[in-house]
């Protein structure tokens, strides 16, 4: 039977893991450990989770690391790993719904196969709307790639769980100085080797807060250029669209100035010469425009 790790990363969080921890008391089952990765908190974060772990209710395992941001975290979280594991991330903003371990469970066994590396679940917003993309809409489990996926459904949040085959091959790049890159980044990565399992099931509900990630946007993209640069190398990818390799090609250019970045031959990062040359132009145009983003 694989064993079923909720990984949470946190930073200051230590009211939100009280939602959490309040979702998780309420599921219809307690075969699962939940692993959570303090990333470096300086709020009391650590005596909180201790008053859960007093409470014996469920296997809660607590780690406390410099911090480095969520991609560091929970490729720390990954390393912890062994057997047959499956972990599902699950932020601290977030809440679970109370029937998810089973669901989860289900689904982990339907789908464990040595071709599958994750399984998407949806994720519902505080007002009852499922967050979807900006297409279609998912009615249907698939079995496809992250490339595929946001071709036909467009990119949204939700939640994302791995088998231990794939994180013990696939983890988030790190750079120095940086503590961001695109979550997506292991999807596409692994497409080649896994696929991922897209089911409709909705687990959680998201609450995004005014200092997350999510809200943080574009600037906190601009602030963590060789981590975008990473992603959109992968976005370059020829599974993608000549529009799609285009627009990507123009972020590279953006990030290198904004990043200040020396590259021997920055045209070794295109896929090909003439979407490197045709790209330069409108990647200085956005450069000066998330300049002034940068400097606002």
């Amino acid at each position: 039977m694989t064993e079923i790790v909720i990984v949470t990363p946190s930073y200051n969080r230590k009211e939100l893991l009280k939602k959490l921890y309040n979702s998780l008391l309420k599921q219809d089952d307690y075969d699962f450990k939940w692993l959570i990765i303090d990333d470096g908190s300086t709020d009391d974060t650590g005596d909180c989770v201790q008053e859960f772990i007093n409470d014996n209710f469920i296997e809660i395992e607590y780690h406390h690391k410099e911090n480095g941001g969520k991609c560091r975290a929970l490729n720390y979280a990954f390393e912890l790993v062994e057997g047959d594991t499956f972990l599902l991330i699950v932020d601290s903003d977030d809440v679970l719904l109370p029937d998810v371990i089973g669901k989860v469970k289900r689904s982990v066994e339907e789908f464990n196969k040595e071709n599958i590396g994750a399984i998407f679940f949806l994720y519902e917003l505080t007002n009852g709307k499922r967050i979807l993309g900006s297409k279609n809409e998912l009615n249907t489990t698939i079995v496809s790639d992250r490339y595929e996926y946001n071709r036909l459904y467009g990119q949204h949040d939700g939640c994302i769980g791995y088998y231990s085959r794939a994180i013990k091959k696939y983890k988030y790049p790190e750079f120095e100085g940086e503590t961001y890159v695109g979550p997506t980044v292991i999807q596409l990565a692994m497409s080649r080797e896994f696929s991922i399992v897209f089911t409709p099931k909705v687990v959680g509900i998201a609450e995004y807060q005014p200092n997350g990630l999510t809200k943080k946007g574009r600037k906190l993209r601009i602030n963590n250029p060789k981590g975008m640069i990473r992603y959109a190398e992968l976005q370059m990818s020829s599974n993608n669209s000549f529009l799609i390799r285009f627009k990507y090609a123009i972020s590279v250019w953006a990030y290198l100035r904004l990043g200040k970045l020396s590259v021997a031959n920055p045209l070794q990062i295109f896929p090909n010469r003439k979407i490197a040359l045709l790209s330069y132009l409108p990647g200085i145009i956005l450069f000066k425009r998330w300049k002034q983003i940068k400097e606002s």
